[in-house]
């Protein structure tokens, strides 16, 4: 028989338990919260994880696109241009403006085709897009391309800081102005403005089918880096990086089947009457002048001359035996005839109504160019252009604009007016130009520029030409070489240089050693490697020995035969080269010998397409300069019809503060023609001295060019220089040595 246990003791029994139970749980609260203390204070992994949130990423995703309302269809007589709202991805990609991470800035575009007749008024720009993050968007901006191949080209149209609706993820950007596009393929990017922090990012959402070429996608600043893996078919390995423009799924990494971007376009459509420009820009189109470029300030220069010198203890500069590229002409359509010989008309010798007048303008050919044309008022209509035969024509319309972009309609011969917008040039004194095709009757034709547009002008004219083989500047820097003692670590040669202008500038860019010696140079480099940075410093391109090309950054195929074909093919293999199409900003290209050798090398600059308005421009080179044959010597051309104004700087002293070792103390500047004539020197810039081309005190102009040197034991020389070869030459004096800088600034 078993034993019973009394109920009241089974009881106490339980209750023990559960207090014992307790107290074990309170015990072991503080235990867990000290280990989760530990966990966070010494797994770096998820510290670092959180801190690498905070930056922007290319991509959001996956995204779950909800079934989104169709916006309600736009008021008469705005209709739908063009419609890529349907068949969303499950990705959205970087498309934003970060004030707060500058670097991160990205574009994302896609391509469109407005069908031959037409001409569209764009008025609103829909995109689907997602937060990642709070939200919302301070505004969005609206660019549009012209377009390059597969790719996007030339900006013609910049609207920024517009309002914009959030529809159920379809944000409705209207544009205060519209954008006016005649027919033919262009590109359109959607950007967000708005802050990291705290409102997350915005990302414009992918599309499965592709409708013309693939979205295109560019991080000019060099944030991102490239994507680890590209899964979508044709992308290069490894990923590029994308700081121009590319095809966006390579570029980010995006999943592969969403080549396209979710976007329509809203506004009117002519069919052949005479459409409305678009207003753009300030009524002054009389701008007070190209803003001075400022100095580098830092040891990072902006370039270096052509004529490849040299330095045998006389200023004759000796060409390595790479001729000197010859301007090559503006290329006129295929199947099309040719007006034969350049043939210029200059506006101001041109018919003007209403408001349109002459203005001055140095930078312009004859010194004139023609303003106050649009407003619904002024009107330039240059007569007499001849054609030998009736056809298609490519006319080269050159043209001064400050402002972002400005439009006008060209008639010809009394025909209905074609838009035609001008972007901007950098400012009203400087030449720019664009080309368009027109069809001309054999004899004598008109071509007029007119803005019916109250409150709208066209931009200042100051020619148009055909078949002409220079670019519309009258002069410019161009073909660029600096030859110096390179040695290793803060004593390597570094050249920088600045592309104007508002499309890609074609390069070449050398290292040259080895053929040194066949000119007389002693100690030449015997293994030269190059480098070349953009304006943020990262590397974009690399070469060793140019019969090999590195493929990476900018450089997607094997170079050579473009080296051969372009006429600057290095005399020696183990000289470098690279060939790159360089959007508008600052570079700088580096110059070391392999294993640390040492040695007098040549940095080079040659301008591939000099028939194209982007210019070389702000040239300077860094190298140490010894004594005898290994002084500091820069070479630089002017090129076109007129001199050109210019600056030229020995900075040593003042390179201290950017802890540049061993700086030049006390640098002197020589200036020879190209026969190697002394033409002007200088030691101690508020100390003119006179002769040669130098007639009077200089003191005065130098402070007011805005690039006088800091140190007053630098050198400068102000000099008019007409077209032709010069080289500049650094030493130090009394044969002192150090580090220096030689620089060229156009002075407009």
């Amino acid at each position: 028989m078993k034993k019973q246990i009394n109920l009241s003791i089974k009881a106490q029994l339980l209750r023990s338990a559960l207090i014992l139970l307790s107290l074990v749980a309170i015990c072991a609260i503080p235990f867990a919260l000290a280990q989760s203390r530990n966990r966070g204070t010494n797994n770096r992994t998820v510290v670092d994880r959180t801190e690498q949130s905070q930056l922007p990423t290319k991509t959001i995703g996956p995204v779950r696109v909800p079934a989104f309302q169709m916006p309600s269809v736009p008021k008469f007589p705005s209709v739908v241009l063009y419609d890529q709202l349907n068949n969303p991805g499950t990705s959205a990609v970087s498309s934003q403006e970060f004030p707060d991470f500058p670097a991160f800035i990205a574009f994302a575009a896609d391509d469109f085709v407005i069908p031959a007749g037409q001409t569209w008024i764009i008025t609103e720009v829909d995109a689907l897009g997602a937060y990642d993050g709070p939200g919302p968007a301070d505004n969005f901006n609206v660019f549009f391309y012209q377009n390059n191949g597969s790719l996007p080209g030339i900006q013609i149209y910049s609207a920024t800081a517009q309002s914009y609706v959030n529809n159920s993820g379809v944000f409705q950007v209207t544009l205060t102005v519209p954008a006016i596009l005649a027919a033919g393929t262009y590109w359109v990017s959607v950007q967000a403005h708005m802050s990291r922090s705290p409102n997350g990012q915005w990302g414009w959402i992918e599309r499965t089918v592709q409708a013309n070429s693939s979205a295109a996608w560019q991080n000019p600043g060099g944030g991102f880096g490239a994507p680890s893996s590209c899964p979508a078919p044709g992308c290069p390995m490894p990923c590029p990086n994308c700081i121009t423009w590319g095809i966006r799924q390579c570029c980010t990494g995006s999943p592969a089947g969403e080549p396209d971007q979710m976007f329509r376009l809203i506004g009117t459509t002519t069919g052949g009457s005479t459409p409305t420009p678009t207003a753009a820009g300030t009524p002054t189109p009389t701008a007070t002048g190209t803003p001075t470029p400022t100095a580098t300030g830092t040891p990072t220069p902006t370039a270096t001359g052509t004529p490849t010198p040299t330095a045998t203890g006389t200023p004759t500069p000796i060409a390595t035996g790479t001729p000197t590229p010859a301007a090559t002409a503006t290329p006129t359509p295929t199947g099309t005839p040719t007006p034969g010989s350049c043939t210029s008309y200059e506006a101001e010798s041109s018919d003007l109504t209403g408001s349109a007048t002459p203005l001055p303008c140095a930078e312009c050919s004859n010194g004139q160019k023609v303003g106050y044309v649009g407003n619904n008022s002024g009107t330039l209509q240059f007569n007499g252009v001849s054609a030998s035969a009736t056809g298609r024509y490519s006319v080269t319309i050159c043209y001064t604009n400050g402002d972002a972009v400005r439009y006008a309609l060209l008639s010809v011969n009394g025909s209905p007016g074609t838009p035609v917008s001008f972007p901007s040039t950098g400012s009203f004194h400087t030449v720019g130009s664009i080309q368009r095709t027109v069809t001309l009757n054999a004899g004598s034709n008109t071509l007029e520029f007119y803005n019916p547009i109250v409150g709208s002008w066209a931009p200042d004219f100051d020619r148009i030409q055909f078949n002409c083989p220079t670019s519309c500047l009258t002069s410019y820097l161009g073909n660029l070489s600096t030859r110096s003692f390179v040695q290793t670590g803060d004593d390597v040669m570094i050249g920088g240089f600045i592309v104007r202008g508002t499309q890609p500038k074609r390069v070449i860019l050398r290292a040259i050693g080895p053929e040194l010696s066949q000119f007389g140079v002693p100690n030449a480099m015997a293994n030269p490697t190059l480098e070349l940075h953009n304006g943020n410093g990262a590397l974009i391109a690399s070469n060793n020995d140019w019969r090999t090309t590195i493929i990476g950054g900018i450089i997607t195929s094997n170079q050579v035969q473009q080296i051969q074909n372009s006429g600057h093919a290095p005399g020696d293999a183990r000289e470098s080269a690279i060939i790159a199409d360089l959007p508008p900003g600052h570079y700088t290209a580096i110059v070391r010998g392999v294993d640390d050798t040492t040695g007098v090398a040549l940095v080079e600059v040659y301008d591939l397409s000099p028939s194209l308005d982007p210019i070389l421009d702000n040239i300077s080179t860094r190298g140490l300069v010894q004594t005898g044959d290994d002084v500091m010597i820069g070479g630089f051309i002017v090129q076109g019809t007129r001199p050109k104004n210019v600056i030229i700087r020995a900075i040593g002293p003042e390179l201290s503060q950017y802890g540049v070792p061993d700086p030049l103390a006390n640098p002197t500047l020589e200036l020879h023609d190209g026969s190697g004539a002394l033409i002007a020197s200088n030691d101690n810039w508020p100390h003119t001295i006179i002769g040669g081309i130098i007639t009077q005190n200089q003191v005065q102009d130098i402070q007011n060019s805005g690039h006088a040197p800091a140190d007053a034991s630098e050198s400068a020389i102000i000099a008019n220089l007409p077209p032709g070869n010069y080289t500049a030459i650094v030493r130090g004096v009394s044969n002192t040595t150090g580090v220096a800088l030689v620089e060229v600034y156009d002075l407009h």
